[in-house]
């Protein structure tokens, strides 16, 4: 798989990059090929992958929206990843059928590494990449 990485924010493209970053708009010309990207991460740092992999739970029913909502709720982590402020989770980027849906924003004051999304259409494949500040990118994915 081809992977491109926004060298401003960090956002992940597959396949091709955008013409723009759909997160921060910085123009084509800042994506750099990378398709090891979760590769070295994990290589670097294997015990961290109980703390890093995103744990995506579905649900086809949702108590906010009602009408026609699919939820996906993540969480970092078999283990709960910290979010202290030398070691936390800088942001989780939702994508369906590895198209970029949405980014939540993640400090480490108060909030649990965790993200929850109420989709439209909600089928084909959700996936989840964190981005640790200290141990980078990390992936999975769901069948809806």
């Amino acid at each position: 798989m081809k992977l491109y990485v926004c060298q401003n924010c960090n956002h992940i493209e597959f396949e091709k990059s955008a013409d723009s970053c759909p997160v921060c708009r910085s123009p084509n010309a800042v994506f750099e090929q990378n398709d090891s990207v979760f590769t070295d991460s994990a290589e670097k740092s294997k015990e961290a992958a109980v703390k890093h992999i995103p744990q995506i739970e579905v649900s086809k029913t949702c108590g906010l929206i009602p009408e026609n909502c699919g939820d996906a709720h993540i969480r970092i982590g078999e283990v709960l990843h910290p979010m202290e402020e030398k070691h936390y989770i800088q942001f989780i980027d939702v994508y369906q059928n590895d198209k970029h849906v949405t980014r939540a924003l993640l400090t480490p004051n108060g909030v649990y590494a965790a993200a929850g999304v109420h989709f439209k259409d909600f089928s084909g494949t959700i996936s989840a990449v964190e981005f640790c500040n200290l141990h980078g990118h990390w992936m999975s994915s769901v069948m809806v």
